[in-house]
């Protein structure tokens, strides 16, 4: 009324006596029609009021668990079976990993690859940084693609070299050994260097003081048979595996690629990180963990392998040394007793004097300005 005052509210108009009458007719016919459907209606049987026999409820029970059986089958099934390794393997235990860390940082903290007495072996160059003397100069410097040796070769009687011989990038190589005197050399050499390999390029044959350096000359001298005489054979041979030899330079001058992989600092460093990852490895498959945590164990052994391969710097020497210097590059077990000796001299001298030390550590120093 307030929103629109001029309406007014309208009441239905009344039905009047006819309209009540008609509408008492109505509904006396309505309830007349529900009592004929109710008369209609079959009456509920006494079989279906009754409670199911006992005999019926254990059957249904039965169904109900052999049904509930094949579900849980059904389930198991689709269960993820577990691996080899987890039957094998404890549960995961994260005490190794820890452990394994501070090995490597007390490997890396008592152990000085820099203290060198005597000659230093230079690494750089002159103005070299020393970021870039410790990160790649130790893994460029002493690379070559190929490493030259001579060998020394008896002729046996009335037998020749057994060299098969051919061509490749402008030189030759060896394509196999054949029966003959390089054979029977290489059954007595002592060490791996002493023998000639299939793949060995060869750049002279000397035979009683006649020298052949061509492909024409090299395959005379190698056939020639010959009693008792000595031969001399310049050997080159890939310092790379056979899987990467493709990247050898054709020219001949070892590329960047050739001196990362063939240099004393790179294999130091493969050698040292393949003994430590092995360690880290056993701990890694004993904590019980999956494969995820290998790459933290793989970075700690890389980490202790370039400590100990890397090269040094130092802006304090004098005239004639060199600033950028090649470290000591002990083998593993022998830093490793090394730096348990400094350890248990540190242990020694924290035992006579314990107080000094827990000064030194608790009590800030006093600053004289």
């Amino acid at each position: 009324l307030r929103r629109y005052p001029t309406r007014r509210l309208e009441r239905a108009p009344s039905p009047g006596p006819a309209g009540t009458c008609a509408l008492a007719r109505a509904r006396a016919r309505a309830r007349l029609g529900m009592g004929k459907k109710a008369a209609a209606a079959p009456a509920p049987s006494s079989a279906a009021s009754a409670p199911p026999a006992p005999a019926k409820v254990e059957a249904a029970k039965v169904e109900a668990a052999k049904s509930k059986g094949k579900a849980s089958k059904k389930v198991v099934a689709t269960e993820v079976k577990p691996g080899l390794l987890s039957y094998l393997r404890p549960k995961p235990r994260w005490i190794f990993f820890p452990v394994f860390a501070a090995v490597c940082a007390w490997i890396i903290a008592l152990n000085d690859q820099c203290d060198i007495k005597g000659k230093k072996k230079d690494c750089g160059y002159s103005g070299i940084t020393p970021n870039a003397c410790k990160t790649r100069a130790c893994f460029l410097k002493g690379g070559k693609g190929y490493e030259k040796r001579t060998v020394k070769v008896t002729l046996e009687q009335g037998a020749a070299l057994g060299l098969s011989l051919s061509r490749r990038d402008g030189g030759v190589v060896v394509s196999s050994i054949l029966e003959g005197s390089v054979s029977l050399h290489n059954a007595a050499a002592a060490t791996s260097e002493d023998v000639i390999l299939a793949g060995d390029g060869i750049t002279r044959v000397a035979i009683d003081g006649k020298v052949a350096t061509n492909l024409a000359d090299i395959e005379k001298a190698v056939n020639r048979p010959g009693a008792g005489k000595a031969v001399e054979i310049d050997v080159l041979r890939s310092r790379l595996p056979s899987f990467l030899q493709w990247v050898h330079d054709k020219g001949g001058t070892p590329n960047m690629v050739e001196k990362l992989l063939s240099s004393p600092g790179t294999l130091h460093f493969a050698s040292v990180w393949s003994r430590v990852g092995g360690v880290g490895f056993a701990a890694w498959y004993i904590s019980g963990y999956s494969p995820a945590s290998l790459p933290l164990y793989a970075t700690l052994s890389a980490a202790v392998a370039w400590e100990l391969s890397r090269c040094c710097h130092d802006e304090s020497v004098g005239a004639g040394v060199p600033h950028c210097f090649r470290s000591k590059r002990d083998e593993l077990p022998k830093v490793v007793q090394k730096v348990w000796a400094q350890t248990s001299e540190k242990v020694a001298q924290v035992r006579k004097d314990p107080r000094s030390y827990a000064r030194w550590l608790f009590l800030p120093t006093a600053i004289t300005l």
